[in-house]
């Protein structure tokens, strides 16, 4: 994530947390986050933040990940296992019925794409791509080996 982007996620959470009503100190006891790690993350010190505390953190101030990911250039999304992985690891499932769980996700994704969606429903454990994803991927891994990263949000 670039720094202009951990600004912006920055900002999202603060204005989630001030829109709750919390102070800092608030936002810290109903999380259990540290306290300097959730301030350097709002002022948007962060380039690669714990993805599991800003999970944690956004479900906590109910902010859509999807507002995340657009804040953070899919920093969130990018960080999740595949379903094929998270579905085997957290429900131990067979090899079978992690086919039927693959199988069914392609068919809800198929009931809804809208006519000028450019994703593909496929039974394929990758997950949906969007043409642009792949080049601003791209360019955040240039992006991040070329720039100073940040204290990494451990």
């Amino acid at each position: 994530m670039t720094g202009s982007q951990a600004k912006r996620l920055g900002r999202l959470v603060q204005q989630a947390r001030l829109k709750r009503g919390w102070s800092l100190m608030t936002a810290v006891e109903q999380t259990g986050l540290d306290s300097s790690w959730l301030n350097r993350l709002e002022r948007g010190m962060y380039a690669d933040p714990a993805p599991d505390r800003l999970a944690l953190l956004a479900e906590a101030l109910t902010i859509d990940p999807v507002a995340i990911d657009r804040a953070s250039r899919d920093h969130l999304a990018d960080s999740l296992p595949e379903v094929r992985t998270y579905f085997r690891s957290k429900e131990k499932l067979s090899p079978e019925a992690l086919d039927e769980v693959e199988h069914a996700l392609a068919e809800i994704r198929a009931r809804h794409a809208s006519p000028d969606d450019t994703t593909t429903a496929t039974s394929s454990p990758n997950p949906i791509e969007y043409p642009e994803q792949h080049t601003q991927r791209e360019e955040e891994h240039h992006d991040n080996h070329s720039n100073t990263r940040s204290r990494a949000g451990d």
